[in-house]
Parts: C-alpha cells; structure tokens; sequence
C-alpha cells in the first residue's frame, strides 16, 4: 500500500519561546521512525511534509497524520485533519471533531464534566483578564491551548496571588490566549493509552510517570522534564509500565480513560492523562493522536508492556484505521 506519513516542523517560533521548536522537530524523527516500521511490513512508504495545500495526498491510498500545524499559517491540526475529510482522503487517528475539542483544555475539561469524569477544578482567564482567583492554592497555569507541555515550567505552579497574576500575565504574551487556572493536585501520575475503535478499543497496561526531584519541587511533567534531556528534571521523571497500583486502581483509570477516549471523538488510538489523589482519578487531559516516537513515548511504552514491538504498534494503528473506513463503507 501506498502511504503518506505526514509530518511538520517549525523553522521559527511564531510565539512562546524558540526553545518551545523542541516540541514540534521532534515529529521528524517520529515520522522518520513510522516510515521505516510500515516499509518493514512491505508498504511503500514516502515522508510528506504538510504545507497550505494537500491536494497531493490524492495520489496516496492512506496518509500516516503525524501533522500538528503548518507553520506561519492559520492552519491548525484539526483544520488538517478536515482537509482530508473534505477531499476523502484515509488517515491515521482522531478527525477534526475531537483534534479541536481536545487541543483546547477548557472545551475538553468541559466536556469532562458533562460526562460525569472527575478533573481538577479551574478557571479560564481570557487575554486582558485577571484571574479571579476561586480556588484554593497551590495551582498551575497552562496555556489553553497548546499540548507537549509547552509553556508549562517549575513555577507555572503558584502559591500567591502575586505568582498567580504574573504567571496568567507572562502565558498571555508569551502565547497570545488565554490561561488555564488549574488546582495542583499533589498526586501519583497515571498515563493510560487505547488503541482501537468503539468495542474493539483496547486498554493498554497503565504506566506511571515516577518523579525523584528534591522536596518542596512541584512533580509535574514540564517542558524541560519532558524535551530537555541534559536536565535534572528529564533524568528523574521516568515512566513505569505498568504501574505498581492494586486492581480497583487500575479499573478505575481504566474505565475512565475508555469513556473519555471515546466520548471526547478520539479514534485509532489516543492517551488519558491522570492524577490520583485519595482513590480519586482526576483526568488532566485527552489526547487524541498522542506522541509515538520510539524513544521514551509514553504510549509506546505502553504498547511494550503488552508485548507489541514498535513496528507491531505503528502497523497496528494503520490497521485500526484502515478497519475502520471498511466499517463506514459498508454501512
């Protein structure tokens, strides 16, 4: 089969910081990785880097969407995934629907708790705005909108008014959008990835995120944590799999993260991100087509855990997918 891997790059931070670039290069070596496992099972796989236009992808019998953004452009990564929509063209992962409600944090929160799922309280402060402050401290302050931890650093936790405003303050001209004020909760890290579609969906073995960082250090998973491997934070926030937690643990994260994959949109495959705290899971985020690079992802990680190779992850994900057009053609 034929198959586009799409991918893109930023040459140029067009907001926050240029080291913020880390995040979204790193979906080369992604893309890199993907095209050699699909090649590995006897397709014929070439890179597509995304641009303005994807009439390309025509020529393609499936496109692998690693695609986040077109830089420089109002080309978001749901806008993408509606292109191929719109042109009937077959792609890995989540469509328009869920890219869009889960990149935004206050739609996805939202949406969480008209499905009954527990998450951290929060408030969202517009651009302009102050935060009103409703919640007890310490919190942490996200951009709203965006994902790979980005703009998220040790003292995006807050235990002051006066920290809190100049945080909202510095995501508001670092990222131009709004804040999301978010109660830290001081808990275990739990990652639960899904690969598959409606009742074939499959729970993967939970991993946790296990924090060595010296007391009084918040334990969050920050930008530095997550891309800066020369840290200290890199080096000492690792991933376990599976998780050392008793079953009714591990049902309840489970359960939630198969009710949050699927009610958010979330198809072929996706993770759910948790804190614990006193026996309750509290989802920090969804994410719909989730990082799988081979070194250090926690979804691969995951998928390891169950016995399945790299090359069985990406191949399997193409066959979700491909299963999944079949399904809708025959109905």
């Amino acid at each position: 089969m034929r198959i586009a891997v799409l991918y893109n790059t930023s040459e140029e931070a067009i907001k926050g910081k240029d080291s913020d670039r880390l995040a979204d290069n790193e979906v080369l070596e992604t893309a890199n990785a993907v095209k050699l496992a699909l090649e590995r099972r006897g397709h014929k796989a070439t890179l597509q880097k995304v641009n303005d236009s994807l009439e390309r992808l025509k020529e393609y019998d499936f496109v692998f969407n690693l695609a986040e953004s077109v830089v420089g452009s109002d080309i978001e990564e749901y806008d993408i995934a509606k292109k191929m929509e719109d042109m009937n063209v077959p792609f890995t992962g989540s469509g328009p629907m869920a890219l869009k409600i889960c990149m935004d944090k206050y739609a996805t929160k939202k949406k969480l708790i008209e499905l009954g799922l527990s998450t951290p309280m929060f408030e969202l402060v517009p651009l302009g705005s102050a935060p009103a402050k409703k919640m007890n401290y310490p919190l942490i302050v996200k951009p709203v909108r965006e994902d790979g931890s980005i703009g998220i650093t040790e003292d995006s936790v807050v235990y002051d008014a006066l920290k809190l405003k100049a945080k909202v303050k510095e995501v508001h001209s670092l990222y131009r959008q709004a804040a999301l004020v978010e109660e830290y909760i001081d808990g275990r890290e739990f990652n639960v990835a899904i690969i598959g579609n409606d009742e074939t969906a499959e729970v993967m073995p939970v991993s946790e995120i296990v924090f060595d960082y010296p007391e009084g250090m918040p334990k969050i998973v920050s930008f530095d944590a997550k891309w800066l491997e020369d840290s200290m934070v890199y080096k000492n926030s690792n991933g376990k799999c599976p998780a050392d937690i008793d079953e009714d643990t591990e049902k309840k994260l489970s359960e939630n993260a198969r009710v949050a994959y699927k009610k958010t949109g979330c198809r072929d495959y996706g993770r759910v991100d948790f804190r614990l705290r006193e026996g309750i899971p509290y989802i920090l985020e969804v994410n719909p087509n989730p990082c799988i690079n081979p070194n250090g992802a926690g979804l691969v990680r995951s998928a390891n855990t169950r016995g399945m190779s790299y090359d069985v992850l990406i191949n399997k994900i193409l066959e979700v997918a491909e299963n999944r057009y079949q399904s809708r053609s025959r109905r």
